[in-house]
């Protein structure tokens, strides 16, 4: 093969080259011919869409300022309404004030005329009975004069009179004396027990009832005894310890109980040996200076005798 058809041959492999080159530009130039189509029309159907939907909205949005403004306008109408009812009813409530501060002032007017003929009657009486107050003031001098006369003679009678009744009643309340101090007795202690109940019991009862308390007793820095809160109730401290065995008791030992407050501190005292009883370790502290004991009766006894001193009562 000479240089020729070599030379041929590559001409003819170019052209075959660049004829297939030129059907595949073709071919992408058709495909994006086609796709720029398919694009533009896509673009124009999204285009009328957002002008259909554009539309829309401004119809919906028409029709929403259409109501807008029609309920503007009825509230308007109602709120000039609503202000012609006010001033209506404004006029009308002025006319009413006026014609009530009218017949104020009419009975003002009539009060004042009123007053400045009562103040006219009061000067008159007071006029009146000036004159009548200085009649009675003469006359009273005149009987204060009489009286100044007669007085010193009274007052010596009076002064003689005075003297005769000391006398007579100083010897009628000797007399009364002798016979009371021959007649009465002394009331038995029973009795005595009895008129205490019947003069504080009541109380006793309602004072027991709001009684709160807080006892602590330390000896030796130890704390021996401790309790708090209500007493213990009626029935269980009448019940251990009787109310009037334990009133006699006291009477017994010449006690005087002369109030509400010594009757209540008596009383009292049965709440504190109850709990002291279910306590031995008390018995034999030397509490309320007590003689250690481990019996009970002893115990007891001696309380009862300490509360019977008033210098040394665990209760004083």
């Amino acid at each position: 093969m000479n240089i020729f058809e070599h030379a041929e041959e590559l001409i003819n492999e170019v052209q075959n080259r660049l004829e297939e080159n030129e059907r595949t530009a073709e071919e992408s130039v058709e495909k994006i011919h086609n796709q720029l189509e398919e694009h533009r029309n896509a673009a124009e159907e999204q285009i009328e869409r957002i002008q259909n939907q554009i539309h829309q909205e401004a119809e919906s949005a028409e029709e929403d300022i259409r109501r807008l403004h029609d309920g503007l306008e009825e509230h308007r109408r109602t709120v000039e309404e609503q202000i012609q009812k006010l001033q209506e009813e404004s006029e009308e409530y002025a006319h009413k004030i006026e014609e009530d501060v009218e017949r104020i002032q009419e009975r003002l007017e009539q009060t004042r005329e009123n007053a400045e003929q009562q103040i006219e009657r009061i000067h008159e009486q007071i006029e009146q009975n000036a004159e009548a107050a200085e009649e009675q003031i003469e006359r009273i001098r005149e009987k204060a004069e009489e009286y100044r006369d007669n007085s010193d003679e009274r007052i010596e009678r009076i002064r003689e009179r005075i003297e005769e009744l000391r006398d007579a009643a100083d010897n009628h309340s000797e007399r009364v004396h002798i016979e009371t101090h021959r007649s009465v007795e002394q009331p038995t202690a029973p009795n005595r027990v009895q008129s205490l109940i019947g003069r504080f019991d009541k109380q006793y009862n309602e004072r027991h009832a709001a009684t709160t308390i807080s006892n602590s007793y330390v000896m030796n820095g130890v704390e021996v005894l401790k309790y708090s809160g209500k007493l213990l109730s009626l029935p269980e401290m009448d019940e251990r310890y009787p109310r009037s065995e334990w009133l006699q008791t006291f009477l017994e030992k010449n006690i005087t109980i002369e109030n509400l407050d010594d009757y209540c501190r008596y009383l009292n005292a049965r709440d504190m040996l109850m709990r002291i009883q279910k306590k031995p370790e008390v018995w034999t502290s030397g509490l309320f200076n007590i003689p250690p004991t481990d019996n009970w009766e002893t115990y007891q006894e001696a309380y009862i005798n300490q509360l019977a001193d008033p210098d040394n009562t665990p209760h004083a």
